[in-house]
């Protein structure tokens, strides 16, 4: 009997010490209010208008299909769309100080980020709202309304930081640049660009640098053209991190956000080479 009980107590040490370290690892764990994906998807549903949206720009890769969440939605009027975008951008600074958090504006758009400007600062989330008149004839009275988050629900630490810089999060450095915010736009910056960190790969550019015939997608939003162009093509060959790319068509804006595939004007056969992080699947 004395030995079972000292076997039954091995036991319970043994699971109380495999509990203990299986838990080690620092995961998020946030009240729903603090989490600014939350409040965006209370938001949505707080009209018909925007209600009747769609998710878009998926991402079929990690850490995009994780974090990221874009959505958008015809406003009711050019007034209305105004009204949203600035109702939003102050729901983005209310949830970032109820983080204690600060907004930061660098050159991917604005993060909410926590101990900003430090060694130990590290992104809560990243927002952004804007709309356009691209396809004005396809919503009935107001410009498209297109949001997008990339937040943290549940992984560790370390991993969504990781996540967070290629998703565009540039951690604090003493070379860093923040962007100047057009108070115009309210809290949120409103012209980000792509990260161009030739370094920073995700499951998407190992798939495309290896898949040589994939119909793949660069997005580049050129001075002359705010709302930029999608070119489309199949990749042909690879070279040092570079992928280059029979482009066989041009589109207006991004395909990924687009209510439709607009073609333009574009060459019978046409080459583009760019980093393997600057494509995307398409097709």
């Amino acid at each position: 009997m004395a030995i079972f009980q000292k076997s039954q107590q091995w036991l319970l040490t043994t699971l109380l010490l495999t509990l203990t370290a299986c838990s080690s690892t620092p995961l998020l764990t946030k009240s729903s209010d603090l989490l600014f994906l939350h409040s965006t998807q209370v938001y949505i549903d707080m009209t018909d208008a925007r209600r009747n949206g769609s998710v878009v720009d998926k991402g079929l890769f990690y850490p995009k299909d994780t974090y990221s969440f874009a959505y958008r939605y015809c406003a009711t009027s050019p007034e209305s769309a105004t009204t949203d975008i600035a109702e939003y951008q102050q729901l983005a600074k209310r949830t970032c100080d109820a983080n204690q958090g600060k907004l930061v504006h660098q050159s991917t758009g604005t993060w909410c980020v926590s101990n900003a400007n430090t060694i130990e600062e590290a992104p809560i989330f990243y927002a952004r709202i804007s709309s356009t008149e691209l396809w004005a004839d396809l919503c009935l009275d107001g410009p498209f309304v297109t949001m997008r988050v990339i937040e943290n629900t549940d992984a560790a630490e370390d991993e969504w930081r990781a996540s967070a810089k290629i998703l565009g999060y540039q951690p604090y450095s003493s070379t860093r640049q923040l962007m100047s915010k057009n108070d115009s736009y309210g809290q949120l910056y409103q012209t980000p660009v792509a990260p161009l960190d030739d370094q920073t790969w995700d499951q998407e550019s190992l798939y495309i640098y290896n898949s040589t015939g994939q119909t793949v997608c660069l997005y580049d939003q050129a001075n002359n053209s705010p709302l930029g162009h999608t070119f489309l093509g199949t990749v042909e060959s690879v070279d040092v991190g570079k992928v280059r790319v029979l482009v066989t068509a041009k589109m207006k804006g991004d395909i990924r956000t687009a209510p439709i595939m607009e073609k333009l004007e574009w060459h019978d056969r046409a080459y583009i080479t760019a980093p393997a992080h600057s494509w995307f699947v398409c097709g």
